[in-house]
């Protein structure tokens, strides 16, 4: 019982350091049962925030040394070419699919509506 009450508080130690800024803006009083909700991100914080996500990849590079550094371009680049080509199979599919939407709705249109000509 005592490790689980230790994990408990070693996992809500981390959410506090986690949510640390947004904790003091409130200036509410934490809720130890209460659970982590997401929060909506505006876009320009999404942006600051994958800025400073990329600074501190590149510093971190930086710091290593020899092979390793190399190990680390290396997984990195083929991550980034990765998630690359998914979107690009992503919108490769999304154009895909609107033309053939296209091509079945022209079809519909000549072959299945009933033309005006032939009504009465």
């Amino acid at each position: 019982m005592s490790q689980t009450d230790n994990l408990e508080e070693r996992f809500r130690e981390l959410e506090r350091e986690v949510m640390g800024n947004k904790q003091q803006a409130n200036s509410q009083p934490h809720d130890p049962n209460k659970r982590a909700e997401p929060e909506f991100v505006a876009v320009s914080q999404g942006v600051d925030a994958a800025k400073t996500s990329v600074g501190s990849l590149i510093s971190w590079v930086n710091s290593l040394t020899g092979a390793t550094k190399i190990a680390a371009i290396v997984v990195i680049g083929l991550v980034a070419f990765t998630i690359l080509n998914f979107v690009f199979k992503l919108l490769t599919a999304a154009i895909s699919i609107g033309i053939m939407a296209l091509v079945g709705f022209i079809l519909y249109k000549v072959f299945f509506e009933p033309s005006s000509a032939s009504k009465p």
